[in-house]
């Protein structure tokens, strides 16, 4: 029993980077721009099927398969900002109708996806191979998707700590007017925001895609958990959006052992709630003043 609850475990942290990454996504665009992105799970799944395209339409390895799904994310991104965030932002009370506006954006890709490449799940071959860690047997993939998330995650983190750039983002996520005061282009670093974030979900998806299998649903799923991972953590919260991304991989792939899936997800949701009624900023989030 104890073999298989370890092996759940480190099945749980590779999936678990999946959602930190996604909700890394949602919570950058939050900290910096103030809105919440209903369209990042579409990012998602679509750096999923362009993987799949890569590697069975195209012929590509699955690595060289990995930059064309983080441009796609990238160009979705920066789509989404212009027609369905910058415009709405201008407005005053455009924070509502942004959700409103991706919430409608998220569901139009789906719609497209589905309409052009079909509903039905395919099988992605990622990095082959099985490592025994003693009683804990990874396939080369799932240890692939913890190397490569917590590489983002030290390139991001060292993005927003030692350059120009992070200070900016850093500087705006602090107060748009006063940055916009000391000369930085408030809309660059939004859409830039906006465009990273949508890279790393892309990523996320190329990455976890071989270990959930692909489907057209896949981000509508990944993006409820991202935001129990976001809220939990903390709005606008890094730190707190990685751990309790790997939290909420540990506890699905536990609870799924021990009690079944069904009760997994209830936990999970029932966690949302407490901490909904108990500490709505979240576990390293801030109260509101």
């Amino acid at each position: 029993m104890v073999d298989i609850l370890l092996q759940q475990i480190a099945n749980g942290l590779s999936v678990g980077m999946g959602y930190a990454l996604v909700a890394l996504g949602l919570t950058l665009i939050f900290g910096v721009l103030h809105v919440i992105n209903f369209s990042h799970g579409e990012t998602f799944m679509l750096g999923g099927l362009l993987t799949l395209i890569a590697t069975t339409t195209l012929g590509l390895p699955y690595l060289a398969a990995l930059p064309l799904a983080g441009l796609g994310g990238a160009v979705l991104g920066w789509g989404v900002n212009r027609i369905a965030v910058r415009p709405l932002l201008a407005r005053r009370d455009g924070g509502a109708d942004v959700l409103l506006a991706t919430f409608a954006v998220s569901i139009l890709i789906h719609q497209a996806v589905v309409m052009l490449w079909g509903p039905a799940p395919a099988r992605i071959d990622g990095v082959p191979g099985t490592f025994e860690l003693g009683p804990v047997v990874l396939t080369g993939q799932r240890l692939f998707v913890l190397a490569a998330g917590l590489a983002l995650l030290v390139a991001l983190e060292w993005m927003l700590r030692r350059t120009r750039f992070g200070v900016e983002l850093r500087a705006v996520a602090q107060s748009q007017f006063a940055a916009r005061v000391v000369g930085i282009d408030v809309d660059r670093v939004n859409g830039a925001t906006f465009g990273i974030a949508a890279v790393v979900a892309a990523l996320g998806g190329a990455l976890l895609s071989p270990v959930i299998l692909y489907s057209s649903s896949m981000g509508q799923v990944v993006i409820i958990k991202a935001f129990v991972v976001v809220v939990i953590g903390g709005m606008g919260s890094v730190s707190g959006a990685v751990a309790c991304g790997l939290l909420v991989g540990l506890l699905e792939a536990v609870l799924g052992l021990v009690a079944g899936e069904g009760v997994a997800t209830a936990v999970i949701y029932s966690l949302l709630l407490a901490m909904l009624l108990i500490r709505p900023q979240g576990l390293t989030g801030k109260r509101a003043r």
